[in-house]
């Protein structure tokens, strides 16, 4: 068997969970369903774990307050977003400013609430708010809006490299349950969870969004009490 090295491309996946599974050649698995199974189990474990991290940018219009289109990633891509952890302003003056996280029920209840350079954002419903609304000024910008998030991996190639062996125990385990060999699959499909379980909580548990997050901490000094 030819060496095969990180990153897995579709086709080396396919070969990892033919070895796994013992059947070189399709003949009880065809290699669609088993692709298909490394498909899936790529999407999950980029919602479980949050891994396939994109930064990306928005274009500003005039008077729209949401956005579904990215400007490299493409139309409607907004919709795989999983989690949004920054929203950054560029108006082109080498001066960038992080937007505060809002709920859409705090538009026009805000201090910075009148047309023009963006202060807010938020996620909801596959789409992503700015606000205030944009005028023409900030619309003339180019790519205003920096985004920095977790989206849904289409495919294994998606995946970091120290995740895409997951992915393959995945579509292994979908493999033993279809042979209806129960006992081989759970303890293939319990090695997955356990591996996204740690993984989400040792390397992309981010905590929450707080105030504090925004601040510096104070690290004065106090001698002799004062």
């Amino acid at each position: 068997m030819t060496a095969i090295t990180l990153p897995y491309s579709a086709a080396e996946a396919l070969t990892q969970v033919r070895a796994l599974i013992g059947e070189s050649t399709a003949q009880f698995w065809s290699d669609e369903e088993i692709n298909n199974w490394v498909i899936e189990g790529a999407a999950d474990i980029s919602t479980k774990t949050l891994c396939f991290e994109k930064k990306d940018s928005i274009t500003l219009v005039e008077n729209q307050l949401e956005y579904t289109d990215f400007v490299t990633l493409g139309a409607s891509k907004i919709a795989e977003v999983i989690k949004v952890y920054s929203c950054i302003y560029d108006d082109e003056s080498d001066v960038y400013r992080g937007l505060e996280k809002i709920h859409p029920r705090n538009i026009q209840h805000l201090p910075q609430s009148t047309a023009g350079p963006s202060y807010y954002f938020y996620h909801f419903g596959g789409k992503i708010g700015i606000f205030p609304l944009p005028t023409a000024t900030e619309a003339a910008l180019t790519d205003p809006i920096l985004v920095y998030c977790s989206m849904i991996a289409d495919a294994i190639t998606d995946l970091p490299d120290h995740y895409q062996q997951f992915a393959i125990i995945y579509a292994a385990a979908m493999a033993k349950f279809k042979e209806r060999k129960n006992g081989e699959a759970m303890q293939l499909y319990a090695q997955y969870i356990n591996s996204m379980n740690f993984h989400k909580l040792d390397l992309y548990e981010r905590g929450v969004d707080a105030k504090s997050d925004m601040q510096q901490p104070d690290r004065t000094v106090s001698v002799g009490g004062q």
